[in-house]
């Protein structure tokens, strides 16, 4: 594959993965008109029409849809060698751009990040916490941690962790409030809630071999769960909490666990990065961290 062909393969690709040339040029860092001629160039060395062009939408044709699985397979291969190769005697190196939830990222990402950057002298890190869902192809991400695992196109993912949740309130909390001896008591209780953990108005537990679903009124929503976990600790309500959250406070007598007998959903974590990079020697070294320090 020459310079020329190499270009426009991943020039195409960036389009069946975005959808559009606009968001393909942006990833590549050229301008949309390059990326057309790239396309362009593409079709008449290939002699089929790759792509149906609308005012709003870029779709592959059936012939482009193909063609895009076998280059994907081509480029990760590709990939997959210059990550064997920078891997042998040589530092992975360059910017790392990693996105994770904010209460997860803080808890359980940063202090394996700080361990890969001690060991890795020439990587740069690009970090982002937040709860919003960032588009990993569409932003430029290298990595992103996800609570749930993806299902967008374009990525690979693999298991990193897996917590527990547990419905938490404080001593203090508990103390003055009537007893909690079955999901149905919830619906009376301050009930305190985060948008990615728990809905707002349902929460679901397993109960005596039953799947039960509690309608609650929340007092209060948050949008950063260790903002819950600050009100629960102050004795507000009562919330679900992960385990890599509430792990130590119920260790030291700080939150006490009710409804321990109820079955609540275990939650996979899972890296996932962009398939076309999926050898490069960056994102390698960073999820075999991550899976290496978080999974028990």
């Amino acid at each position: 594959m020459n310079k020329a062909s190499f270009s426009e393969a991943e020039a195409y690709l960036a389009v069946v993965d975005r959808g559009g040339f606009g968001a393909a040029a942006r990833e590549l860092g050229v301008t949309q008109s390059t990326i057309s001629r790239r396309i362009a160039a593409l079709e008449q060395r290939i002699g089929k029409r790759l792509v149906e062009r609308t005012t709003r939408r870029v779709t592959p044709t059936e012939a482009g849809l193909a063609f895009a699985n076998d280059l994907r397979d081509v480029l990760a291969r590709l990939a997959d060698a210059e990550g064997r190769v920078q891997a042998e005697g040589s530092e992975a190196e360059g910017l790392l751009r990693v996105t994770m939830p904010t209460a997860y990222g803080r808890t359980a990402v940063l202090p394996h990040l700080a361990v890969l950057a001690k060991r890795h002298p020439r990587l740069r890190f690009e970090l982002d916490l937040s709860d919003r869902y960032a588009d990993i192809l569409e932003e430029g991400y290298d990595l992103a941690i996800r609570i749930a695992e993806p299902t967008q196109s374009g990525l690979v993912s693999e298991r990193i962790d897996r917590f527990t949740l547990h419905v938490c309130a404080s001593p203090d909390y508990m103390a003055k409030h009537p007893p909690i001896e079955r999901p149905q008591n919830l619906a009376a209780h301050a009930c305190i809630v985060q948008r990615t953990y728990a809905p707002r108005s349902k929460w679901r537990f397993e109960w005596s071999g039953d799947l039960i679903e509690i309608e609650i009124a929340p007092r209060i929503i948050a949008s950063d769960m260790m903002a819950v976990r600050s009100l629960v600790l102050d004795a507000t309500g009562v919330a679900i909490l992960p385990s890599f959250l509430a792990r130590d406070d119920l260790a030291s007598g700080r939150l006490v666990e009710v409804l321990g007998e109820a079955g609540l959903p275990a939650i996979n974590v899972y890296a996932s990065f962009p398939h076309h990079r999926a050898g490069l020697s960056k994102i390698r070294v960073a999820v075999e961290e991550l899976r290496r320090g978080l999974i028990k």
